[in-house]
């Protein structure tokens, strides 16, 4: 019984680390995102101040929100 609980604590030990580092390259690719977009009218929704507003303030879950409903389509981003 210890035995599992030891294996399965070090699999957490190793596994937190690397998806805080996901959720953090997330959240900065994000933010880099939003900041290359080259005008407010090409978001689906919002303008940049509030994107990145967002994103900062609420994080990884901003960053998903930000993927889901206000990044532009791939043929307007640039």
């Amino acid at each position: 019984m210890e035995a599992a609980f030891g294996f399965g604590f070090a699999v957490l030990f190793i596994l937190f680390p690397l998806i805080a580092v996901a959720a953090i390259v997330v959240w900065i690719w994000t933010i880099v995102d939003v900041v290359k977009v080259p005008s407010d009218d090409r978001f689906r929704a919002g303008n940049q101040l509030v994107w990145i507003l967002v994103i900062v303030l609420t994080g990884i879950i901003g960053s998903i929100i930000y993927l889901a409903a206000g990044r532009p389509p791939a043929h307007l981003r640039r």
